[in-house]
């Protein structure tokens, strides 16, 4: 009988995307503002907590990953956003919406927009 380790996704995804970059923990660390024991705990697993946020997008903006991928890796997305964070489509969606919306009577407007093509009760 084997013993099966818990699953570690965001680890795996971090360590992964480390040595495809040919960087040691001390050096991604040091460029993430992290300690790189705590960098360790994490690739291993062995981290008692989910890892900040700062730490997250210190390592998404080192390593050139999602943001919001690692975040919901890390199981840091509230549960009524993981089906926008899971779809690349609902991402490329949000992403291109917030870098051209830039005040309320804009999404206001891309609202309505929505509305007018598809109502709610289509929604469903």
């Amino acid at each position: 009988m084997s013993l099966q380790l818990p699953s570690n996704p965001f680890g795996a995804r971090i360590k992964g995307r480390r040595t495809e970059l040919r960087l040691s923990q001390r050096a991604l660390a040091s460029r993430a503002g992290l300690d790189y024991t705590y960098l360790s705990k994490i690739e291993n697993g062995r981290l008692e907590h989910t890892p900040s946020i700062r730490a997250i997008q210190g390592l998404a903006r080192e390593l050139q990953l999602d943001e919001l991928e690692l975040m919901d890796l890390a199981h840091k997305v509230p549960a009524v956003f993981e089906s926008i964070t899971r779809d690349r489509e609902a991402l490329r969606f949000f992403r291109r919406a917030t870098e051209t919306v830039r005040s309320p009577d804009q999404w206001r407007a891309l609202t309505d927009y929505l509305d007018r093509t598809q109502p709610r009760e289509e929604l469903k």
